[in-house]
């Protein structure tokens, strides 16, 4: 289990990490592809920096609420 660390923090000022899941009104896993840190949304992947700088409130309101290998019933559906 390797957790990388994408150099941007949450909204707690929590570092946010690969494998992570944060919240923003929507359930978003962070991983690594292509070279990039991002998210699968219903667009595609998205990086996190554009999610982060793109969403009017994302970068207010998102924050981690934990990952996918301590917390996996909060991705469970």
């Amino acid at each position: 289990m390797l957790m990388q660390y994408t150099g941007i923090k949450d909204k707690n000022g929590r570092e946010i990490y690969e494998g992570d899941i944060f919240d923003s009104h929507f359930k978003w896993i962070v991983e690594f592809n292509n070279g990039m840190f991002g998210c699968q949304t219903n667009a595609g992947f998205s990086t996190l920096n554009y999610l982060l700088a793109n969403r009017a409130k994302a970068k207010t309101e998102s924050y981690v609420i934990g990952n996918i290998y301590e917390n996996p019933e909060l991705i469970k559906k």
